[in-house]
């Protein structure tokens, strides 16, 4: 079997000899000026479809690491893109990451909580079965509400501050400081987050705005 090829993400394409840029190219001499070309971007190796012998052989040589519950290809920095493709064998593409899970997609965590915290589309009845260490909930989530990241989608900043802020669990250390961190990343800042919460679900709204002010 032909080894996955493990591209990492900071590789760049080879230059001219001793880095010097190319001379008397077409465009220069022409006195054009061309645009220039732009670099195609890495495709993330897709981990979870690798047979389970693969991905173990590789773990040992070290080529993956850990990364939340799953794995990334150690030349991948952790980003929201790769911590959510790590996450691609419990999502797929029938669930939405949502509220800590998703805060740690979005770095605001340190890890995606356990469960794994996800939301069907559209509100569609969540499967009498899951797999272990995932709960499934029936959030209803417009289009507004999620970013597609390659072909898994976690709910936006916006969105899953305000279902943290909403939640009907006691909000613990770990809960407030994702929040905090989501508030301080927001372009709007807090006013914005206020309306959001005011435009949104009623339920559990005075909790939501409370927990705002003490933030």
């Amino acid at each position: 079997m032909t080894r996955p090829i493990l591209g990492s993400a900071h590789e760049r394409d080879a230059g001219h000899p001793g880095g010097g840029a190319a001379r008397n190219s077409p465009g220069e001499l022409a006195g054009i000026a061309f645009p220039a070309a732009r670099r195609p971007r890495l495709v993330l190796p897709a981990i979870d479809e690798w047979p389970e012998a693969v991905r173990s052989a590789e773990r040992i040589r070290g080529s993956l690491v850990a990364c939340g519950p799953g794995m990334r290809p150690v030349g991948w920095p952790e980003t929201p893109r790769v911590r959510l493709a790590a996450l691609a064998p419990w999502l797929g593409t029938r669930y939405v990451a949502i509220r800590l899970t998703a805060a740690w997609v979005w770095g605001a965590a340190k890890h995606p909580g356990s469960p794994i915290e996800c939301s069907t589309h559209g509100r569609k009845r969540a499967p009498s079965f899951t797999s272990p260490g995932l709960t499934v909930y029936e959030h209803m989530l417009t289009s507004d509400d999620i970013c597609r990241i390659g072909v898994q989608c976690v709910t936006t900043p916006t969105r899953t501050l305000c279902d943290l802020l909403r939640s009907a669990a006691p909000h613990h250390i770990t809960e407030r400081v994702a929040c905090r961190l989501l508030l301080a990343r927001h372009p709007g800042g807090r006013a914005a987050v206020h309306m959001a919460l005011n435009t949104g679900a009623r339920r559990y709204r005075r909790i939501a705005t409370a927990r705002l002010r003490e933030l």
